[in-house]
């Protein structure tokens, strides 16, 4: 009889997982930003699904860069790293067509010249990314290594010294304005592909809302 309970026992619900914040984001969870004009366009009332989960690893740090797609093309990325203010680093990937519609180029190669005390002043205010970009930016990393891994080690050690799963090395240089909140990052890796994003710390309360995956 006992058997015969348990075969027709209706099963239990799952619990069903909910977000809390955005560093809790997993592949294919979806979260919106608000309408806030401190927001770039490109970024303003947008829906994104969550598709890559990347881990930046340094020295002293790592933390998980989060990889949104909205409708269109356009990726936004999130990530992590230790400040005071627990804010996120919100980043759009530049072309460069949008680094040489900002930056004079002959200012921007200093940025890779020893000892990296590059200053840069935007060349124009009127740009998609405005709303992001500061009036001046002074260099702050130069040749810094890190390796980047396309796994999530939000809970776990990076196998940085392995030989088999060391991530892709690469240089990063970094350049920071705006009450050190926004930023030019630049990242050149082992293969010669060189990415540069233009960042800026925002509260978290700039995602408006978060859905989680059933």
């Amino acid at each position: 009889m006992s058997f015969l309970k348990s075969l027709f026992a209706k099963k239990q619900a799952l619990p069903t997982r909910t977000l809390n914040n955005a560093s809790e984001l997993q592949l294919n969870d979806i979260f919106t930003f608000g309408d806030s004009f401190a927001l770039p366009q490109a970024m303003r009332k947008m829906q994104l699904q969550v598709t890559d989960i990347n881990t930046l690893e340094f020295k002293h740090e790592h933390y998980i860069q989060v990889i949104g797609q909205g409708s269109g093309s356009q990726l936004v990325y999130l990530s992590f790293p230790n400040n005071p203010q627990k804010l996120i680093k919100f980043s759009l990937l530049l072309t460069r067509d949008d680094v040489e519609a900002l930056f004079d180029m002959d200012d921007f190669s200093e940025i890779f010249e020893a000892p990296g005390n590059a200053r840069l002043k935007p060349l124009t205010n009127n740009h998609n990314y405005a709303d992001m970009i500061a009036d001046e930016y002074i260099q702050q990393n130069f040749m810094t290594t890190g390796y980047f891994h396309k796994q999530d080690y939000r809970d776990s050690t990076p196998p940085q010294y392995t030989e088999d799963n060391h991530g892709q090395e690469f240089e990063y240089y970094s350049l920071q304005g705006g009450q050190e909140k926004r930023f030019v990052e630049i990242f050149i890796f082992e293969n010669g592909e060189t990415d540069v994003y233009l960042s800026f710390l925002r509260p978290e309360n700039e995602i408006a809302e978060l859905w989680a995956k059933e």
